[in-house]
């Protein structure tokens, strides 16, 4: 820091010269969050003075964030949405962190109650860690959640969809598990997990099921009807259900960070709240019961004001755009020869460009093409983890000129590798 500050228009100088090397979302089609609707960036610059954190002081974004934890709960089917409980996170990390934390709290006060019950003898097996069923395809925010909590993580297989198994996810529980995690709208591949059959695998083993939807709670209610995939279900209709999280950010069109994450209600809490509830004297609230202390009202506000703005309505338009778009993009590819590797469940298209290569060489070529497709053409795409293929997210501030263009220049690509392979 300089002993003197600059001024202002030289710090804005600065900014421009900063943001400048930022991304304007122009050419992006890796990220799944994109360019917030503008009454979101409105709503985030009238509150940006906002802690939520002290809900005392800012009792009207309190009132918000209550709105939408009803809202969010309401859309995801829940029957009472006005009992859910739940607030408002920096993102889908964030709100996977304290699900598995209340999950963990949960079962080890339920060990302590056996310990104190002279006609129960616990099953908890003290030689093994506690274990977290989740598919192979789950957010690497779980890796974060292993090592915070000192969690095993057990990864069910999936099927060619890209969808955990549940049958194998039940195959993995024992006396040490604490849970089982679902996903609606998988990173990779955008696949929503046969949650009906988890809940039910929840249920017969009196087990907390929490749902990943960061990037799908925002699509899959909203799909038309045609649509295959519409009505796929992974809310509070289904009673093994314990928690979602969803992100705002992200298909919500609100600003970063945004994340929510909902309980069914109260009572799946009585066990662990006392873990993460600690007195705050000098706030205007007694207690605070959230992972973070000081949050932002401003994400409040934003993600309050673009739902209420757009209503069901509104998103079911966002999502019938992403998935036109989808269509036109499988429509492109066709053209050059290329298809997606499986059939799209919602706007994440993956493409096998390396079909009939071992697995090793088709990395190689795959990600040779992703840096190309960048350092020759400006195109943001990503590769997939699980499997060597392509990836292209098509959000909402993608347009048909940039789906024709970025798979024009990928095939000026490939034709070349074909050329250099042949001569």
């Amino acid at each position: 820091m300089d002993e003197k500050g600059l001024s202002e228009e030289e710090i804005l100088a600065e900014l421009s010269f900063f943001s400048e090397s930022d991304t304007n979302f122009r050419k992006v089609l890796s990220s799944m969050c994109t360019v917030p609707h503008p009454i979101a960036v409105m709503a985030y610059h009238q509150f940006i003075h906002s802690n939520i954190g002290d809900p005392g002081l800012f009792q009207g974004t309190a009132e918000m964030e209550r709105k939408v934890i009803e809202a969010t709960a309401d859309f995801l089917n829940h029957s009472d949405s006005a009992t859910a409980v739940g607030h408002l996170t920096s993102g889908g990390t964030e709100s996977n962190i304290e699900a598995v934390f209340h999950m963990k709290n949960r079962f080890m006060a339920f060990q302590n109650q056996d310990d104190q019950d002279d006609s129960k003898s616990s099953k908890f097996s003290e030689s093994n860690k506690m274990n977290l069923i989740l598919p192979k395809t789950a957010h690497f925010s779980f890796k974060k959640v292993a090592n915070l909590l000192d969690v095993e993580l057990r990864k069910a297989d999936i099927d060619s969809q890209s969808r955990v198994i549940p049958k194998s996810a039940a195959s993995l529980i024992d006396e040490n598990t604490i849970g089982l995690i679902g996903i609606a709208g998988n990173t990779e591949f955008g696949a929503c997990d046969p949650i009906e059959e988890l809940s039910e695998i929840a249920l017969k083993h009196q087990l907390p099921l929490h749902i990943d939807a960061a990037f799908g709670g925002f699509v899959y209610p909203f799909l038309d009807s045609s649509r295959a995939c519409s009505g796929a279900k992974f809310g509070f209709d289904l009673q093994g259900v314990t928690s979602v999280s969803i992100d705002p950010h992200k298909m919500g069109l609100s600003v970063i960070p945004a994340g929510i994450l909902v309980f069914r209600d109260e009572s799946f809490l009585d066990l662990s709240l006392d873990k993460i509830k600690v007195k705050t004297p000098y706030l205007t609230s007694k207690y605070q019961s959230t992972l973070t202390g000081t949050r932002p009202g401003a994400a409040v506000a934003a993600a309050y004001a673009v739902m209420k703005h757009l209503g069901k309505d509104g998103y079911r338009k966002n999502v019938a755009y992403c998935m036109d778009l989808t269509d036109y993009f499988q429509t492109e590819l066709e053209k050059i020869g290329l298809k997606p590797y499986s059939e799209p469940q919602i706007n994440i298209v993956t493409v096998d460009i390396a079909a009939g290569l071992n697995k090793e060489a088709a990395r190689e070529k795959t990600e040779k093409i992703r840096s190309q497709l960048f350092e020759k053409y400006g195109w943001n795409v990503s590769a997939a983890k699980t499997i060597p293929v392509l990836r292209f997210v098509l959000m909402p501030h993608v347009t048909k000129e940039d789906a024709f263009g970025v798979i024009s220049d990928l095939k000026k690509l490939l034709d070349d590798e074909t050329s250099s392979s042949s001569s």
